[in-house]
């Protein structure tokens, strides 16, 4: 495509604008109207050239076309003001393309990169308008997947949100096509829910509430919940630990909001709000009231502007007026009537913590004490409850109760799933249980045997490849030095 294309007859392309995830985006004029429109078309030789076969490009071609159309076809069936409305499909040549509603404004992104700390006013009505578009298309079976500031726009003027780039959207029809994702994981890194992280293929609108959770702490903070760190990468931290409190970044931060975003970021789907409809009961209440002042100093666009300038109360999904700026007190989540796993997650960080500084202690006497009652409620399969039988088995060998330990690994790593990194991180605890009682070989073939697993991995989850790390070095003093020396070379490198 360039610029001076006529695009059936109608719609003369003007300028590129940007380079999405599968197409790149141009204005273009509409020739009936006089009106400008995006356009967005497939990028096919961005995803097929390279070190790939005829065959495997042919392939991937195939899969990105269908992937566009469905994507035309999604845009088709949402209908909210929220969402750029798709006017045309068509082809130029062979490149596909959509024509959708054109949005003259700037990127979440770029406003938060100028603006932090965000004023709270602006940054609530932003996550209302974002999660109002978000629960039109859950309601239509439609899961984003990757929410991100990148995909917002704010339009000038207005001050309206429009949530972009349905590319790689997912059906929650059970009989829609499936379609792989070119070898790499759908969604942004830093804004993908553990679940999506881990590869699972049935995923629900669940991580769409994760990605505006984490969308939702920018706003509120100015801060991402995890960045990347020279030893443990975001992706790690996303799967493996708890967020900082918003109200550890900022005390003035409403105690609703600081649990509202503790909950949208909780590791397990089931402990995070069921619907966008529980999001924005609590944000509402927040909203600037009509006439109250704009924001000091002030934004261009302002998201402020639907609500301050609005003649009568927004009404919320049953048609009510909204509610008063201090809202009721959020109840606590809790499931089983004793703690939430997000909240059972916490004792698990604090024992490991405890483990790393000082050895096993309190921390971890109380999280086994708390183990039984979380394999009754939430089943042993739970991945909250295996990080918790690993911790009280790290507890128990590093205390010398080897048979202890022993028990607990097995209990995770029988019937596991053999590619599940806490399963094989139990199958190397066995491995490190066979040191004391003598048995070197059976303890070096269980460290191998892990080993290569974990060099599948890609990028290696860093907790586990530390461990075999640290076990290659006792192997290695125990008389192992040339057998574990090839391998270790690899877990080595970056």
């Amino acid at each position: 495509m360039e610029a001076g294309d006529v695009l059936d007859g109608r719609y003369r392309v003007e300028e590129a604008l940007d380079q999405g995830g599968m197409g790149s985006i141009w204005t273009a004029t509409d020739l009936e109207t006089g009106g400008s429109v995006a356009i967005k078309v497939l990028r096919l030789d961005a995803y097929t050239q390279g070190r790939f076969s005829p065959a495997e490009r042919a392939r991937r071609r195939a899969e990105l076309l269908k992937r566009f159309e469905r994507e035309g076809s999604i845009l088709e069936e949402l209908n909210h003001p929220g969402i750029p409305h798709l006017l045309h499909r068509g082809y130029l040549c062979e490149e596909p393309y959509l024509a959708m509603e054109y949005v003259d404004g700037v990127s979440l992104r770029e406003f938060l990169d100028l603006r932090r700390p965000f004023p709270f006013d602006a940054a609530i009505s932003l996550a209302v308008q974002i999660g109002e578009a978000l629960g039109h298309a859950h309601a239509c079976g439609v899961v984003h997947r990757d929410l991100k500031p990148g995909n917002v726009v704010i339009a000038f003027g207005s001050g309206a949100v429009k949530l972009l780039d349905f590319g790689i959207a997912y059906l929650t029809d059970p009989d829609a096509t499936r379609y792989t994702a070119l070898g790499a994981t759908p969604g942004s890194a830093g804004y993908m829910a553990p679940e999506q992280l881990r590869g699972q293929q049935d995923i629900s609108a669940s991580v769409d509430l994760y990605a505006f959770g984490c969308v939702l702490f920018e706003l509120l903070t100015g801060e991402k919940p995890f960045e990347d760190k020279v030893d443990r990468n975001k992706d790690t931290q996303h799967l493996e630990d708890l967020p900082p409190r918003l109200r550890a970044i900022n005390v003035g931060i409403p105690e609703e909001l600081d649990d509202l975003v503790w909950d949208l970021l909780a590791k397990a789907p089931v402990d995070r709000p069921d619907t966008t409809d529980e999001v924005l009961a609590v944000l509402q209440g927040f909203l600037p009231k009509p006439g109250d002042p704009a924001p000091d100093p002030q934004l261009d666009p302002d998201p402020t502007t639907p609500y301050r300038l609005r003649k009568s109360p927004v009404a919320d999904n049953r048609g009510t007026p909204a509610g008063p700026r201090a809202p009721s007190r959020r109840p606590v989540r809790r499931r089983g009537g004793w703690l939430g796993r997000n909240q059972f997650a916490g004792h698990v960080a604090l024992a490991r913590a405890e483990l790393l500084a000082d050895g096993p202690g309190e921390r971890c006497s109380e999280l086994r004490a708390l183990l039984p009652r979380a394999v009754s409620d939430w089943g042993g399969r739970e991945s909250v409850v295996l990080d918790a039988q690993l911790a009280c088995a790290d507890a128990a060998r590093l205390d010398g109760r080897t048979a202890d330990a022993k028990g607990l690994y097995e209990d995770v790593a029988d019937g596991g799933d053999p590619s599940d990194p806490l399963v094989l991180e139990a199958q190397l605890g066995i491995a490190e249980c066979r040191v004391p009682d003598g048995d070197l070989t059976g303890a070096f073939i269980g460290w191998r045997t892990v080993v290569r697993e974990v060099l599948a991995f890609a990028p290696m989850p860093d907790r586990l490849t530390r461990r075999c790390r640290e076990m290659a070095l006792e192997l290695g003093e125990s008389g192992f030095e040339t057998e574990v020396a090839e391998l270790l070379s690899r877990l080595s490198q970056p």
